[in-house]
């Protein structure tokens, strides 16, 4: 689906739909319990599709589980189905069977698994990516910090079912703190006792230790919910400050209602960085933003840089190389196809704001949170915005266009 979008501010209430992260989590908690749990989730979305069909596949002796194009599910599965499976076979669509899985398959491997990959296919369809054989066995396992908390994740919520103990080591500095805090915090929730060392891990620059008990069992607490998205969040909040600065007005105009501010998401970061940006809006100042625990704020943070007078420098970025597009490259592409000024960096950005941009055609490269930023930067064009793939919105967000209409955007679908 191509679209239109013709510039204008936006202004209403919409409500956050659930989190991705936190619905991924307690999804697969619940289907490890022996008493039925009730998973509430307002609104699913291709991601959390595939966890849920993957998961229906685990009666089967050698499940043949399609994570899609989600690399949350592959990561989160691959650990947890070899915990209970002597065989399953992965699937995988679009850029997934291409993205990095060491060292989550060398651990894996050095504890009883072996891995049979296919041959691979240029095609965006779903195809085999690896048969998996021989059963995850306990012992103690090593992971850096600094590469995917998927991996840590995944084992986080397998290693309990085995029989032996285990000790889950993090040999670098943790980032993406928050996502594994929603990790422990779900895991709290089904009854599973991990226990970490030192007694507060996550401290800059400090590695940690987990162990984890073997043999124990997921206990239902009845029913859950999957709380409200910091991460499709952050596009209305950065909405709501450029229909505030762009188009002149002190009133609130965008706002997102169902959100926890004090959840464990790191997303919810978004907040921080938009009282900075706003604060020096009209400044010709240099800004810097690590983003190493909070890497999916990137594509909404550059829109975002482009809308204030000055540079903003995004860093340690270097893991967007690996999502459903090479977002550095990517976002570098649509603030240029856009009118801005942006350099790429080997693990970050660039951007010289000059507080407008000119409109134009931009590839959504078939990534949710590519199309969802060049939506948002529509607010600050003068020209109309072209998108070609918007459908891409339907791997975490599906309703996104409908809220964005809801709000006063406008959009035509293209011939």
């Amino acid at each position: 689906m191509n679209i239109k979008i013709i510039p204008k501010p936006l202004s209403g209430t919409v409500s956050s739909i659930a989190s991705k992260s936190h619905a991924h989590r307690l999804m697969i908690a619940a289907s490890l319990c022996a008493v039925p749990c009730q998973v509430n989730i307002s609104h699913m979305n291709e991601d959390l599709e595939a966890t849920r069909n993957c998961l229906s596949q685990l009666n089967d002796d050698e499940p043949v589980l399609d994570c899609n194009e989600s690399g949350s599910t592959l990561r989160f599965m691959l650990p947890i189905s070899m915990a209970l499976k002597n065989k399953a076979t992965f699937w995988g669509a679009g850029r997934l069977p291409e993205r990095p899985l060491s060292p989550l398959k060398e651990e894996m491997e050095s504890h009883g698994c072996t891995f049979h990959t296919f041959p691979s296919l240029q095609t965006e369809k779903s195809r085999p990516i690896f048969t998996v054989s021989g059963r995850l066995k306990g012992g103690i396992f090593n992971l850096a910090g600094n590469i995917s908390s998927q991996y840590i994740t995944g084992l986080l919520f397998a290693l309990p079912l085995l029989e032996e103990d285990s000790t889950l080591n993090i040999t670098s500095k943790l980032e993406s703190i928050g996502y594994i805090t929603l990790t422990l915090e779900v895991l709290k929730l089904f009854g599973l006792n991990i226990k970490f060392t030192p007694s507060e891990p996550f401290q800059e620059n400090q590695t940690c230790s987990f162990f984890i008990k073997g043999g124990q069992q997921y206990i239902s607490p009845g029913e859950v919910t999957a709380e409200g998205d910091w991460s499709n969040a952050a596009f209305w909040i950065a909405a709501d400050v450029l229909s505030r600065l762009v188009h002149d007005s002190s009133q609130q105009r965008v706002s997102c209602s169902n959100l926890n501010f004090n959840s464990s998401q790191g997303d919810k970061e978004i907040i921080s960085f938009t009282q900075t940006i706003t604060a020096v809006s009209n400044q010709n100042k240099k800004l810097s933003f690590d983003v190493s625990d909070v890497p999916d704020l990137v594509p909404v943070l550059a829109v975002l840089a482009a809308s204030r007078q000055g540079t903003t420098e995004i860093m340690n970025a270097s893991r967007l190389r690996i999502k459903e597009s090479d977002r550095l490259t990517t976002v570098r592409e649509i603030i240029e196809a856009l009118g801005g000024d942006v350099t790429e960096l080997s693990d970050g950005l660039v951007i010289n704001g000059t507080g407008k941009l000119q409109g134009g055609t931009v590839n959504g490269h078939n990534d949710h949170r590519i199309v969802m930023a060049a939506s948002i930067a529509s607010i600050l064009c003068r020209e109309p915005v072209t998108i070609l793939g918007a459908q891409a919105v339907n791997k975490s967000y599906p309703k996104f266009f409908d809220d964005f209409t809801k709000l006063g955007g406008e959009y035509h679908v293209l011939g």
